[in-house]
């Protein structure tokens, strides 16, 4: 089957600890995401610490897990950022070199990818210290 839906935001809480209610008339039962699509469809969810996709408005709530999902190709994100959100981009990108790998090595060091769920989830690794990169340049004259 396949539908196409609008993708709202994501939900907060991973797939395995998402909860939501399945019924009406008073005859309703609180299932897991995890199980109900075990139960409804057959199917396995595998990445259960991804969060899920939350479609439509916000009036009602419909989850869906990603693994599930494809994207249509073409798509874009094309709202604008907000003050706050070009605020922080700039001063994030306009740093000393030196500043900037401190923070850099500050939040791998915080963060702990290396024990991270979510990273192990995706098979990301990442190194503890920085990638020194030896290149030769020249100079177009035109």
């Amino acid at each position: 089957m396949s539908r196409r839906f609008n993708i709202s935001g994501l939900t907060s809480q991973a797939t395995c600890e998402l909860q939501f209610t399945v019924g009406g008339d008073g005859d309703t039962v609180t299932k897991y995401m995890v199980d109900y699509f075990k139960d409804a469809y057959g199917f396995s969810i595998q990445h259960v610490h991804w969060p899920c996709l939350q479609l439509g408005g916000t009036h009602r709530k419909n989850y869906m897990p990603m693994e599930v999902c494809k994207i249509v190709a073409g798509q874009r994100y094309s709202r604008r950022l907000n003050e706050r959100q070009v605020t922080a981009l700039l001063k994030v990108t306009c740093q000393r070199p030196q500043d900037r790998e401190h923070g850099i090595l500050k939040t791998v060091n915080q963060n702990a990818y290396d024990q991270d769920p979510y990273a192990k989830e995706f098979g990301i690794n990442i190194r503890r210290e920085l990638f020194l990169l030896k290149l030769k340049y020249c100079l177009l004259r035109g």
